[in-house]
């Protein structure tokens, strides 16, 4: 904010004042910060002071004192700099940089010379050093986690910004501290466009925004999350390859993204920027997305599915897509659903995998035109996850996960703690509490708040590893 004070000179004092962390990290509260400002002089050395000032409330400042920096030189221009340490306790910030001409320091002097700007910018939350990682998503060539202090973090790909500002186009093979984003529930990650489901049942997005995957009328790349307008109340979100699903607490289902094969289920095959209700759906309890086909299960244990239908992802023995939800026919009693590149998974009661499409189904064959079951375990409580060519099951109430499929380009991979061939069989890590699962990488994240991963997605891995022995599981080195 520019202050009205030094009319003497046409273009005031104060030009610029600009914030940064140390660090090249995100500015974060109880952090140390440089502030740079440059002001402009007159030709003649005056009894010239810098003052700074800094505050935690922006609406109705009261401005604190960092330091006094003398303005000794003559000249066009001067940049000056200090350091402090960013405020703890508030998310918004100010600080103000006032120049004067003799007196004593106060943050609202005025007179002929006098000149004061204000800069107003975000700190993130002090993180805490091992809090416990509570959500992850892997997209493609770069991954998202959040913790339990509310932080979000990423690493991988940036070229889009779907890291944030961080880091530059480049992005990075550690991870590093996200956007600023308070009461976050999860984090979701598709192509490079990075999504959060806050826990007002709002949902913000930042990266890219191609085929209008950033769900705000726009098309144009974003470095800090934006909301989805008019969305409220959801409850979970789900990704396919362009395009988004997301589940509501009144049991309907909205959706944006591209729509080329009716993945939408509007009704119509017109891509949408904007959030468009799935026509017809009530009762939803979760929704899963493939490549260019949908999947929600209502609470009657049913599955009504859409979208393309070539390979036979829709379950009804034809080939035929379909632009609204229609209901499988076979298929009843379902818990859990998940959807790859071109194939479709469910449970049905507790333990039971069933499978259609073409994709990793559970048994040694690989295509079924309609649900057939493939595998069954002997005891626990299952949930599925799929991505374009992999799957894994979870039974949190045991911490236990089983992996089959490959990923995307390591289908010839080999771990014996991962398994990557057609049938079902445990993952090497115990505890397990959630799964994510992109292109080329997957993450699990256990009940002791590490984050792991495995496949073929070198700067997934969130560590200095080398390249060798990516195929097993690797621990991401979260600060």
């Amino acid at each position: 904010m520019d202050g009205n004070q030094g009319t003497y000179s046409d273009g005031e004092w104060v030009d610029r004042v600009r914030i940064s962390s140390q660090d090249q990290k995100p500015l974060t509260q109880g952090r140390t910060a440089n502030i740079e400002v440059t002001v402009s002089l007159p030709r003649i050395a005056q009894n010239n002071f810098l003052d700074l000032y800094s505050t935690t409330n922006v609406t109705q400042p009261s401005w604190t004192l960092i330091t006094s920096l003398p303005v000794t030189g003559t000249g066009w221009e001067q940049i000056l700099t200090a350091s402090y340490t960013v405020p703890t306790g508030s998310g918004v910030q100010a600080i103000r940089a006032a120049l004067r001409r003799g007196g004593v320091a106060s943050p609202c002097t005025t007179g002929p010379y006098d000149d004061r700007d204000d800069l107003v910018f975000m700190a993130a939350a002090p993180y805490v050093s091992g809090a416990k990682a509570t959500s992850v998503a892997a997209g493609f060539d770069y991954s998202l986690a959040l913790r339990a202090d509310g932080t979000l973090w990423g690493w991988g790909d940036n070229y889009y910004s779907q890291l944030g500002d961080a880091v530059g186009q480049f992005g990075s093979t550690l991870p590093v501290q996200g956007p600023l984003l308070p009461g976050v529930k999860s984090v979701h990650a598709i192509n490079g466009t990075s999504l959060a489901l806050r826990t007002d049942g709002t949902v913000w997005t930042w990266g890219s925004s191609d085929y209008g995957l950033q769900g705000n009328g726009g098309t144009t790349p974003s470095k800090t999350p934006a909301q989805v307008p008019g969305l409220t109340g959801v409850t979970a979100l789900a990704m396919g390859i362009h395009h988004v699903l997301a589940l509501k607490s009144d049991g309907t289902v909205w959706a944006w993204g591209e729509n080329g094969d009716r993945q939408l289920g509007d009704g119509t095959g017109v891509s949408r920027t904007l959030p468009v209700q799935v026509a017809g759906l009530t009762q939803v309890t979760a929704v899963a997305a493939g490549r260019s086909h949908s999947l929600a299960l209502k609470s009657d244990g049913t599955v009504w599915v859409w979208g393309t239908n070539v390979m036979g992802c829709l379950g009804d023995d034809s080939i035929d897509s379909s632009p609204v939800p229609r209901k499988l026919p076979g298929l009843s009693g379902v818990t859990s659903i998940a959807a790859g590149h071109a194939f479709s998974l469910a449970i049905r009661g507790t333990r039971e995998l069933w499978g259609w499409g073409v994709g990793p189904l559970g048994d040694t064959t690989s295509y079924y035109r309609t649900p057939t079951r493939t595998y069954q375990w002997a005891s626990g409580s299952i949930s599925l996850f799929a991505g374009p060519s992999h799957a894994v099951a979870l039974d949190r109430t045991q911490g236990k996960a089983w992996t089959w499929g490959d990923l995307s380009s390591h289908a010839t991979c080999q771990s014996a703690e991962v398994n990557y061939g057609r049938v079902p069989a445990a993952l090497g890590l115990t505890g397990v509490a959630g799964v994510s699962i992109g292109d080329r990488y997957a993450h699990a994240f256990l009940t002791d708040g590490t984050v792991w991963g495995w496949g073929g997605g070198p700067r997934q891995r969130g560590n200095d590893q080398v390249t060798s022995g990516e195929c097993a599981p690797a621990k991401v080195l979260l600060p």
